[in-house]
């Protein structure tokens, strides 16, 4: 609900900012415009791409552990939990500089591209509308895209707890999947 309100608030604000500036509309502003809400997607998609990354670095590191200590699946002994965190952290820093630098980047070189633009077809502030432009059609697909991905996640994560209650051969259910008879094989192995 909390992110509701503040995509619902951020919405609002942005509407009231587009609506003051319909007035002045060129093809400048309009192409800057497009290139603000594409910019929302690849950033997104560089964001989900940073998470599979470190997913599958976490997966390797939990791999490597049981291989290491087998005494964690008999519950024998602990987990390295330092050595996920500090994976996942890093990989956080990491991972985050390329969709910064491409939003920072972005807003630099609208404005100055199409500030040079203006100086030569005498609008000396068509750099500050493009850049303007850029910037509301930018929130308005974020706003469509944040709400999309918080009520896909809110699905995603009720069907994970919908399956764990036993529904579709889930945790509770009774019914033995191929993996769980694997790992029972696998763990009565273990001394």
């Amino acid at each position: 609900i909390t992110k509701g309100y503040s995509i619902g608030s951020a919405a609002m604000a942005c509407f009231l900012l587009f609506g003051a500036f319909m007035d002045e509309f060129s093809t400048f502003v309009f192409v800057s415009g497009l290139i603000g809400s594409m910019i929302i997607f690849f950033f997104t998609g560089l964001s989900i791409s940073a998470v599979g990354k470190t997913a599958h670095q976490v997966v390797l590191e939990v791999r490597r552990q049981f291989q290491a200590n087998p005494g964690i699946m008999t519950y024998k002994s602990k987990p390295d939990y330092k050595a996920c965190v500090s994976l996942v952290t890093k990989a956080a820093l990491e991972e985050t500089r390329l969709p910064a630098a491409v939003c920072v980047g972005t807003l630099i070189a609208i404005g100055l591209a199409f500030r040079i633009v203006g100086e030569w077809t005498n609008r000396p502030l068509l750099g500050a509308e493009c850049l303007a432009s850029y910037l509301m059609f930018g929130t308005v697909t974020g706003i469509l895209m944040a709400t999309f991905l918080d009520i896909t996640g809110g699905a995603w994560d009720n069907a994970k707890k919908y399956a764990e209650l036993g529904n579709f051969r889930g945790k509770k259910s009774g019914v033995a999947t191929r993996g769980d008879r694997t790992r029972r094989r696998k763990t009565r192995r273990i001394p």
